[in-house]
């Protein structure tokens, strides 16, 4: 009988034991940078979210005292703060984006900035006619428990689960301290301060290439794949527009973001993004835009020199980081009629 109880308790252990080893691996890597303090909280794994990352960025960099903010989806990637802090005087730009932004998502952000009382001065946005309003507009549920309300507690085991629902052999790679490359691994190193994102806006030469256009081989090769594959398609010649996708929730979500900065009396600029579809906002959207953002609202979407190129798009859904820098260019220079002018002359 004794060795029979033995027996069953060592049996009865093997799953604890199963569970625990890979539960004690997930705690030492750390693989959504969840516990403990990180230098540089940088994209490192696919499965992370950058908003998520730039939360806890953010809230370790309280001494910096940030006052100026960028926000949209992963197009904004290609504005960089440190630019626009040479642009802007006394800007103290961080740069808080997420894959696939909502305008719920936005809005979190910016209550939460609100909340902890960060000054609001300079805003940028990126507004995309495919992701912003997708949806309900909420913000994404994966997102930082700051910004979504749910406890500490539940964010941590949605993690958790995460990881390990979908588990396979890079996912063992990683809990191993092995090396992953590929898509499972871009291992983006942002800046610590700016949190832009994949380079070190200490240095000097990434300013010296902002402006630059690629046209190279290299490129030449991935657009003529990306022809082939259908992701870079033949687009109407006449210009067309998207079904109506702002709700009553969103257009609150919208006119609370107003209240903000009215309140900080930011000065800030929302920007409709050139996509490679080249639709436009519904117009009912558009003039509901218009009314909240007035004269702060800059459309670069529909068909103009930037989106008839494919090669500006060298992966079918961003464009290249010149064209952010001409555009914000334009805006903050006051001088947007004059690059609208030249877009439309095709």
């Amino acid at each position: 009988m004794r060795k029979f109880i033995t027996k069953l308790f060592f049996l009865a252990c093997i799953p604890v034991l199963l569970m625990a080893v890979p539960s004690y691996l997930y705690l030492k890597r750390d693989v959504y940078q969840d516990f403990g303090r990180h230098k540089n909280y940088s994209w490192t794994y696919s499965f992370q979210q950058l908003g998520d990352i730039g939360t806890k960025k953010l809230l370790g960099n309280a001494a910096y005292k940030y006052n100026s903010f960028i926000f949209g989806s992963s197009r904004t990637t290609g504005i960089y703060a440190c630019y626009l802090q040479q642009k802007i005087p006394n800007a103290r730009f961080f740069h808080y984006a997420n894959w696939n932004e909502s305008i719920g998502g936005i809005y979190e952000k910016l209550k939460l900035l609100d909340s902890l009382h960060y000054e609001i001065n300079n805003v940028v946005i990126y507004v995309d006619t495919d992701f912003t309003f997708d949806g309900d507009g909420k913000c994404h549920s994966s997102d930082h428990y700051l910004l979504t309300g749910n406890s500490e507690k539940e964010y941590m085991l949605s993690h958790y689960r995460s990881f390990f629902t979908s588990f396979n052999m890079d996912k063992l790679r990683i809990l191993c301290g092995r090396h992953v490359s590929g898509g499972m691994f871009p291992n983006w190193q942002s800046d610590v301060i700016t949190n832009d994102c994949n380079h070190n806006c200490a240095d000097t030469t990434v300013l010296a290439d902002y402006g630059h256009v690629q046209h190279d081989e290299q490129l030449r090769h991935k657009i003529d794949s990306l022809k082939k594959a259908g992701i870079l398609y033949a687009r109407s010649a006449a210009l067309t527009f998207k079904e109506k996708q702002i709700s009553a929730g969103e257009e609150q979500m919208l006119l609370g973001i107003k209240r903000i900065f009215d309140k900080h009396a930011t000065n800030y600029y929302v920007i409709i993004t050139p996509l490679y579809d080249q639709k436009k906002f519904n117009p009912a959207d558009q003039q509901l835009l218009t009314r909240c953002f007035g004269p702060h609202l800059y459309d670069f979407s529909g068909i103009n020199r930037f989106t008839a190129d494919p090669d500006n798009y060298p992966d079918g859904k961003h464009f290249q980081p010149y064209i952010s820098k001409l555009i914000m260019d334009s805006v903050i220079s006051g001088k947007n009629n004059n690059l609208q002018m030249q877009m439309t002359r095709l």
